[in-house]
């Protein structure tokens, strides 16, 4: 079989600037190790070199690893200390993952990057381009010892404070085919990184796990999305076990199903997980099971377009957002601070969006949000801000399902149009 070659691709910084001594500075990783994903920011002091025309200057370094199939991902650098340069790049890689920052030494940071430089190379996935600039990190680097892994798993995942919460972790990594990541939420996995057994080689501890289980029964899944998760206890057992019942909505390529698990914990560690059935559902019926409110206020533009871009980041200050272009117009979606939708009965893979902002070609901003509450608040930010005066409030809605997206993805450039479009189509929303 055919298999690409890896293509370098020089960056932005000179290539000289490669080749000199880089001090390390700082370094941190997002603690979404649960979520399948994880940023790094690494700083990084470049001395002054006369001889090759610049001056002592910082240079930023930052990654995105996807911990289930794509591995080392993207790499972004800027070579200075423009802040706002600095906010846009760290803000495109971790805006939506509500995530908190994780101090890291220089030996975590060499050693986790190792860790996913080796297994892009290990499942033939390309490294991100401008390796030139990174790849003094993996030079004369030593893979993390058993305690240095223990250390930083232990960092990056987070607390568990309910099982919930675990139990929606563990099922969607497992969906993700991550075994690292649904093991550590195991009870074998603590028993293995007990203090007593910590020191002796993985490969020769030869200890008997009490409750070790196979963790691959939905390998069949592949780039799959976890969507939907609704847990119902089943038993309480008397040693103070708890097993649990799950139904699981999962999206592959376009098809969903709907699988059914027992997973079974004890202090809030996964002690047991078995498959108990599972079937096809349609698109349409995946769409109900899904389906919530959406919140929606319309404004009219008063300023002209080249003053709403020069403010238009107003609208996302204090909010972790991604932008996006569109053919109609520029989207802004916002995330909350934290992944805490995991720790509910029923988990939705979009909870996690706080409100989206979309500014019309036309001339038109709409805000929508699933929650109430959320849209006030963005709604009195807005208000609040310094382009209030200029936002015309034209109407509000409450949708019984999703529509803003549709819009989005619509040939209509004004929001009114297309709802009357939809009115004339459907017989009213």
């Amino acid at each position: 079989m055919f298999k690409p070659q890896l293509k370098v691709i020089k960056g932005g910084l000179p290539s000289s600037i490669n080749d000199m001594p880089k001090h390390f500075v700082s370094a941190y990783v997002t603690n979404t190790r649960l979520m399948g994903v994880l940023a790094i920011h690494a700083r990084w002091h470049i001395d002054e070199l006369p001889e090759f025309g610049h001056p002592s200057s910082d240079f930023h370094q930052f990654f995105y690893i996807d911990c289930e199939e794509a591995g080392l991902e993207t790499y972004k650098s800027v070579f200075g200390c423009d802040r706002q340069e600095l906010e846009m790049v760290e803000q495109a890689l971790i805006g939506g993952l509500g995530s908190v920052k994780i101090d890291i030494t220089e030996r975590a940071l060499r050693g986790l990057l190792l860790k996913y430089r080796d297994f892009n190379l290990t499942h033939n996935l390309p490294l991100p381009n401008n390796l030139p600039e990174y790849e003094f990190i993996f030079e004369d680097t030593m893979p993390l010892t058993l305690v240095e892994e223990h250390t930083l798993m232990t960092s990056i995942c987070g607390e568990i404070v309910s099982d919930c919460q675990l139990v929606n972790y563990f099922l969607m990594r497992c969906f993700g085919r991550d075994y690292e990541g649904a093991r550590y939420l195991t009870a074998s996995w603590h028993q293995m990184n007990s203090p007593e057994t910590m020191t002796i080689p993985e490969n020769s501890r030869g200890i008997p796990l009490e409750n070790d289980f196979p963790l691959d029964i939905y390998d069949s899944y592949v780039q799959a999305t976890f969507c939907k998760n609704v847990i119902d206890l089943e038993k309480e057992y008397g040693d103070g076990s708890i097993s649990y019942v799950c139904e699981s909505l999962v999206e592959m390529n376009g098809e969903y199903n709907t699988v059914i698990s027992k997973v079974v914990v004890k202090d809030m560690q996964v002690i047991g997980f078995e498959h108990c059935s599972g079937f096809h559902v349609s698109a349409a019926e995946a769409a109900m099971m899904l389906a919530k409110p959406e919140y929606v206020t319309v404004y009219e533009v008063l300023l002209s377009d080249e003053d709403m871009d020069n403010n238009i980041s107003e609208l996302t200050v204090g909010l972790d957002t991604i932008m996006s272009e569109h053919e109609n117009g520029t989207m802004f979606m916002a995330f909350k601070p934290t992944n805490d939708h995991v720790n509910n009965r029923t988990f939705m893979l979009s909870n996690d969006v706080k409100g989206i902002y979309f500014l019309t070609d036309f001339g038109q901003l709409i805000l929508a949000s699933y929650d109430l509450l959320d849209i006030w608040e963005l709604e009195n930010r807005l208000k609040d801000s310094l382009l209030g005066p200029y936002m015309i409030p034209t109407a509000k809605y409450e949708f019984r399902e999703s529509i803003l997206f549709e819009f989005v993805s619509s040939d209509f450039d004004d929001f009114e149009d297309f709802l009357d479009y939809l009115n004339e189509l459907n017989g009213g929303l």
